[in-house]
């Protein structure tokens, strides 16, 4: 997953944005072009709101942002309390009834360290 897919991704319950970001792992790419665009709204690689930032100055950075790629991380909001897992590359952003509990706790126990206490100890739909 790339940083500039959270300037577009909302929780598909309770609609918030923008969303957190916790990241695990991430690999370096090779880039060969600048982008010829930025985040319309949020930056996650430097977390914030893009609302009064001009966006001809962000372009060095935007660069560096394209360089990575996220392998495993969390995706959380802060405003309903629900967390969905990024693995392999993939943010996985289902609704509840359709998460496996036994995937989401192998998940949390996968990563146990990284993820913040709210999240392993009262994370929607499943927490440790």
């Amino acid at each position: 997953m790339r940083y500039r897919l959270m300037d577009i991704l909302a929780c598909p319950i309770c609609k918030n944005f923008p969303l957190k970001l916790y990241i695990f792992e991430q690999e370096e790419l090779k880039i060969t072009e600048a982008p010829k665009t930025t985040c319309e709204l949020f930056c996650a690689y430097k977390n914030i709101k893009l609302e009064n930032v001009e966006k001809d100055s962000l372009l060095k950075d935007c660069i560096k942002c394209l360089a990575y790629n996220i392998k495993w991380g969390i995706i959380v909001c802060e405003k309903c309390g629900r967390w969905y897992p990024i693995s392999e590359d993939i943010p996985i952003m289902l609704p509840d009834e359709i998460r496996k509990a036994d995937d989401d706790i192998g998940f949390l126990k996968m990563f146990e360290k990284q993820i913040p206490d709210d999240v392993l100890k009262k994370g929607k739909p499943h927490h440790l």
